[in-house]
């Protein structure tokens, strides 16, 4: 599993100019008094990462620049910019511009569509629908709220398992048709065997029966019977 190494920063909410945050350790902790900028932290790494204005706590992506929430930015761009290692040691770039009231995107320095950068994000584990690598304050206890139902798609997002849904209740579909179809073979079998065995007892029933009547009716007529072979039946 790769690691975040290091967070650029130009312009963004409370840094001005060019920022570097990092190298990162695969395991950080920033603390720090109420007011020093942590959630900011939080908010370029969701930003970058591709997560929705309205979800940074600003109405426009314009407040995200620099001085812009006291009415006087810095600059008429802002960029977040992070540098991904994966375990072999290649590392890979993700960035995300503001130009105006739009955004760019920047996968290994090349501008791509906002589609391409999601799903490169996704390869390394990042799925921003689910936001399954970010916990945003009072997400715990939104996920306690939740019903089971809720839990349970909330999960197959960030599990990524509800790409296959699809499939496995197409799946679904033929092992219940082919339960069904053995449960009704074992059914008619079971069946047969009964009746099979009824038609045995009621042969062993019926034989001696035959044969006596036989034997009788030889016997009246005065033909000579001989009462162990009088009768064969199969």
């Amino acid at each position: 599993m790769g690691f975040l190494k290091l967070l650029l920063l130009e312009n963004f909410k409370s840094w001005r100019g060019r920022q570097s945050i990092g190298p990162f350790m695969r395991f950080n902790c920033i603390i720090g008094p109420n007011g020093s900028g942590k959630s900011n932290i939080m908010d370029a790494l969701s930003f970058v990462m591709g997560e929705r204005t309205a979800n940074l706590r600003v109405k426009s992506v314009q407040e995200l620049i620099h001085g812009a929430h006291i009415g006087k930015p810095f600059s008429s761009t802002a960029s977040v910019k992070i540098v991904y290692c994966e375990e072999n040691g290649e590392e890979k770039t993700f960035s995300r511009i503001i130009r105006g009231s739009c955004s760019e995107f920047l996968f290994n320095d090349k501008a791509v569509s906002r589609s391409v950068y999601t799903a490169e994000l996704e390869k390394i584990g990042i799925i921003v629908k689910a936001r399954n690598c970010m916990v945003f304050q009072g997400a715990v206890e939104s996920i306690a709220m939740k019903k089971p139902k809720e839990r349970t798609q909330l999960f197959e997002q960030i599990s990524n398992s509800w790409e296959f849904a699809e499939e496995y209740e197409r799946k679904k579909k033929k092992m219940q048709q082919a339960e069904g179809d053995a449960q009704f073979n074992y059914n008619k079998k079971k069946h047969v065997a009964v009746e099979r065995k009824h038609a045995k007892l009621e042969k062993e029933e019926v034989i001696p029966k035959i044969t006596k009547e036989v034997f009788i009716f030889k016997k009246a007529y005065g033909i000579v019977v001989d009462p162990a072979n009088s009768i064969s039946i199969v």
